[in-house]
C-alpha cells in the first residue's frame, strides 16, 4: 500500500511542477526573449514559447491524471 501512495504522490508532485512551469512560461514568454530581436522575430518566438508552455501544461495534467487513475485501478 505504501508503494502505491509513494507512486501517487510522486506522480502528482511531478505533474504539478510541470504544470506550474507551463503556467509560468505562458505568463512570462515575452520577457524571456532577448531584447536584441527584431519585432517580427520577437512576435514569432513569443508564439513558439507559449506553445511550448502549453505543451508543459498538457503534460502536467496528463501526469496528474495518470497518477490518480493508476492509483484507483
Amino acid at each position: 500500500m505504501s508503494v502505491v501512495i509513494v507512486n501517487l504522490v510522486g506522480t502528482v508532485v511531478l505533474g504539478a511542477a510541470v504544470l506550474l512551469v507551463g503556467v509560468w512560461g505562458r505568463r512570462n514568454a515575452a520577457s524571456l526573449l532577448p531584447l536584441t530581436l527584431t519585432t517580427e522575430d520577437r512576435r514569432r518566438r513569443v508564439v513558439v514559447y507559449r506553445r511550448g508552455a502549453l505543451a508543459c501544461q498538457v503534460a502536467g495534467v496528463l501526469l496528474i491524471s495518470v497518477g490518480v487513475i493508476s492509483t484507483l485501478l
